[in-house]
């Protein structure tokens, strides 16, 4: 399960955008060709920090990764449209900016909590963890609704450092001000806090009502 079922997204367009993006474990990266600078897009596994900046796992003998030593500019297209009958009134939004490559073992455990079937390869020679400084992004959340919005998209720095700083709770792959990530028998879902919460004191007490009321 990539992502949740179909529900109705919050008015406010970066709470919106946000959770099409955390809900998503993967996204079609469009790179420019080195040979031409053509436009080339790849299917990539993605995780997100707690500031939302994309996490990838990218082999230097692909095609993107090429693409990208020459032209570090990149964008993701985040799909939420799944269990549409149209997908044209489902939200989807792409995203904008810069990746560079990371050595940061607090990623690469993010990165690989989300996916942990990565860890097979994630320390081969040619693969690297890479990082995705978000500039701007193009949010469609249905007919009529489409707006371009600025990094950080309603993230505070301080709350996402706080997040970062912080260990998460026990039977999560992962969390931040929006929700957790959970997978259950190579299940994943995403469970998300409404609303969205301050901090990790917050988070903790937000995570713990959840699991009463039956919902973990």
């Amino acid at each position: 399960m990539d992502q949740a079922p179909p529900q109705d997204l919050p008015q406010d367009n970066k709470l919106a955008l946000r959770r099409v993006v955390r809900a998503c474990r993967k996204a079609v990266l469009s790179t420019l060709l080195a040979e031409d600078g053509a436009p080339y897009g790849s299917l990539v596994t993605v995780a997100l920090d707690h500031d939302l900046s994309p996490i990838l796992l990218l082999s230097a003998l692909s095609d993107h990764s090429r693409n990208i030593a020459a032209d570090a500019r990149v964008s993701l297209l985040f799909d939420g449209t799944d269990g549409h009958p149209n997908p044209q009134t489902g939200p989807r939004l792409t995203l904008m900016g810069r990746v560079e490559k990371t050595s940061d073992p607090r990623l690469r455990a993010r990165f690989l909590a989300r996916h942990p079937g990565a860890a097979l390869y994630a320390d081969f020679a040619d693969f690297s963890f890479w990082r995705v400084v978000a500039d701007r992004a193009h949010f469609v959340g249905g007919f009529g609704r489409a707006v371009w919005l600025p990094a950080p998209f309603g993230i505070d720095p301080a709350v996402a450092a706080a997040f970062a700083a912080a260990p998460e709770p026990d039977g999560v792959a992962g969390w931040d001000l929006d929700g957790v990530d959970v997978i259950r028998d190579d299940v994943s879902a995403r469970i998300s806090f409404d609303p969205p919460v301050d901090g990790p004191a917050s988070a903790h007490k937000a995570w713990e009502n959840l699991q009463f009321q039956g919902q973990e």
